[in-house]
């Protein structure tokens, strides 16, 4: 017979007990979803049910959560913290898991800080800002950002806003610590009463963010929006029935740009769609029965959230997309017809609109691109960036062609000491941004005569002794940006150059201000980004990603068992081989992997092969190609760019038919 399955009430008004055994955390398969439990790239997501909180045929449940939070409980009070957020958006029991989280931390003493009334969602950014501002010792979010509605997913967060780093591994272990107890002694976890003193419903940082992203912004930018407005100009959004909206229109309103409706030309210059909360984001990216998620950057979501139709009809000028937890970004623009030809020969997506104009798709890397040098001229011309060591920051996958911007502007300006711009290379997950800007800032407080930074291949870069971070940048859709001065907290106890974590706000209002510029120039995203390419001699323009499926992670139960250690045989194998070229002579991979492409394929010259953190990057003659496993979804990723297109994709194609 089967253990008796532990109860509770969500948002229960009395305190109340979990009770886990060791026979039921067995039968239920919790207890071998925490010996393999650990925090990847962007915190811990898995498979949940839609329809069952305490569902225990999915590992994301309402017991691996209180397994999780109760872990963290124990180390933080262990560690003195004494104040937590805890926030989420909008996929199912999102709600639930919130009130669970905090009547735990609350049943160990921890002050717990939630949205005020009437506030129910939290984008990710919101939370990290938030974190840091109200000075408080920790927080997460309950998001899986752009996955399936299907599934769950938490972000514990330090302090200063950044995910958790060692803190990580030991929340891990200490899961498995409470199993252990759960088979020796029984578990009890406390939960506090849902109206506990302890739980405050006072997070809301919102004007405190608005006055940073001012600073982050540049006030010339920002006034080209009104001016464009008084053209007529408009901007569609899709929030896809997350977390962005209430939030983005009280950010909005404090700008003085105000919010319309789709379909009416004289309200405001920005207009929202899909603006609901739906747990199952208004079926967004869901083709033919697939489920693709809801990444904006994935062209079964930004073709088909409606943005042809409204520019087609010439209700906006350019359409935005934000993912659910407002971490991710993506657009879709229109040109004039004749760029057609000559958008696409640069690599731009381009589908034909009506007789005048064609439709352009953007995407992240290629936007950040934009937004770089847009910074660069705006920062030129206020005269900040020679008052600063700005540095152009992405991950090893993303797009080299963001930090050429800043080695042909250095070229060009003489690269003297106060205007030149620096470039580092960090591991996939925005954490590792956090790291760098943590470093940053402990330099600082130093007063390091000049900062450095040293990459995970051991090589050190200078920064100067004033570092800024103009862009931190990721190929998959999240990026920030810092001010010319640092944040500071309510108190006045805490300074940040920058955000440490993606931040999709930034990103919107920056991408709207040039598309309110180029509007009140007659110009387009598309000619502003060929101009950018010969401006800058940009070498690195072809960029491609092809992801391997390892299996469906909607399976459950046995099948999903199956089909997870087939596909992590695949893995491990194929990162394994890739690991085993890693610091070779470039001769001798080139040897390897000759052997085992397919008959035909072209390999350039190798000139040096190395780790990057958490994938293998290969340097070729011309391009450039990283193999890494993706940390939030069941996949391998094959990233190549360079400046031949038919050669980027065949190689990388060619890569994915590798014998292994």
């Amino acid at each position: 017979m089967s253990a008796a399955q532990p109860h509770f009430e969500s948002f229960a008004n009395v305190p109340e007990e979990i009770h886990f055994t060791g026979a039921f955390l067995a039968d239920s398969g919790v207890a071998q979803w925490a010996a393999g439990f650990k925090l990847g790239t962007a915190g811990y997501r898995d498979l949940l049910d839609p329809a069952d909180f305490f569902g225990t045929d999915v590992p994301f449940n309402a017991y691996s959560v209180a397994l999780m939070v109760e872990a963290r409980a124990r180390l933080a009070v262990a560690n003195g913290l004494q104040s937590l957020h805890v926030g989420g958006e909008v996929r199912p029991h999102t709600q639930n898991f919130i009130d669970l989280a905090a009547r735990v931390y609350a049943g160990h003493g921890i002050k717990v800080h939630l949205r005020p009334a009437g506030e129910r969602t939290t984008p990710i950014w919101l939370s990290s800002f938030g974190v840091f501002y109200d000075e408080l010792d920790g927080g997460e979010n309950f998001t899986a950002s752009h996955s399936q509605s299907y599934k769950g997913g938490w972000k514990p967060m330090e302090k200063g806003g950044g995910q958790l780093m060692e803190m990580a591994a030991m929340i891990a272990d200490k899961v498995r610590e409470l199993v252990a107890e759960a088979n020796a002694d029984g578990l009890t976890i406390k939960l506090a009463a849902a109206n506990n003193d302890l739980i405050v419903r006072d997070f809301d940082p919102v004007a405190a963010y608005t006055d940073v992203l001012r600073q982050v912004v540049p006030a010339a930018l920002l006034a080209e929006v009104p001016t464009a407005a008084a053209q007529g100009f408009r901007a569609g959004i899709c929030t896809e029935g997350g977390s962005m909206a209430p939030t983005a229109r009280r950010i909005f309103a404090e700008l003085g740009i105000n919010v319309g409706d789709a379909g009416v030309g004289d309200d405001g210059p920005v207009f929202f769609t899909h603006e609901e909360e739906s747990e199952t984001y208004h079926g967004i990216g869901i083709l033919d029965g697939v489920n693709h998620g809801v990444d904006p950057s994935k062209w079964q979501v930004y073709k088909y959230v409606g943005a042809q139709e409204l520019l087609r009809d010439r209700q906006c000028d350019v359409f935005f997309i934000w993912d659910p937890d407002g971490d991710r970004f993506n657009m879709v623009t229109v040109a004039p017809a004749d760029l057609a030809a000559v958008a696409t020969a640069a690599g731009l997506e381009v589908d034909p609109l009506d007789d005048e104009r064609c439709l352009v798709f953007f995407q992240p890397n290629q936007i950040y691109f934009m937004l770089t040098a847009l910074k660069i001229a705006s920062l030129e011309k206020t005269g900040e960036l020679n008052d600063y060591n700005w540095i152009v920051a992405t991950t090893y996958p993303t797009s080299m062609s963001i930090g050429e911007i800043a080695t042909a502007f250095n070229e060009r300006s003489g690269g003297d000491q106060g205007g030149a711009l620096g470039t580092f290379r960090v591991p996939v997950g925005f954490k590792y941004f956090a790291e760098l800007v943590n470093s940053l800032e402990g330099q600082i407080q130093a007063e390091v005569a000049v900062t450095r930074q040293t990459d995970v291949t051991g090589i050190t870069t200078e920064f100067g002794a004033k570092p800024r971070m103009l862009i931190m940048a990721e190929e998959s859709g999240g990026a920030a940006m810092g001010p010319a001065e640092p944040m500071v907290s309510r108190h006045g106890n805490r300074t940040s150059l920058a955000a440490k974590e993606k931040d999709a706000m930034q990103i919107g209002v920056m991408a709207l201000c040039l598309a309110a510029r180029l509007h009140n120039s007659g110009d387009s995203f598309a000619g502003y980004y060929l101009e950018l390419l010969e401006k800058y001699e940009t070498r690195y323009r072809f960029y491609e990603r092809r992801d391997i499926t390892l299996f469906d992670e909607s399976l459950k139960g046995e099948a999903r068992t199956e089909a997870q250690a087939a596909g992590n045989k695949l893995k491990d194998d194929t990162v394994a081989f890739f690991a085993s070229l890693e610091d070779r002579a470039p001769d001798d991979v080139a040897s390897e992997l000759i052997e085992r492409l397919p008959e035909g394929a072209v390999l350039p010259t190798i000139s040096r092969v190395f780790h990057a953190g958490d994938g293998t990057f290969i340097e070729f003659d011309g391009l450039w190609f990283e193999l890494r496993a993706s940390g939030t979804d069941a996949v391998l990723r094959f990233y190549m760019e360079g400046r031949d297109q038919q050669l980027v994709a065949e190689l990388n194609e060619a890569l994915t038919r590798l014998q292994i």
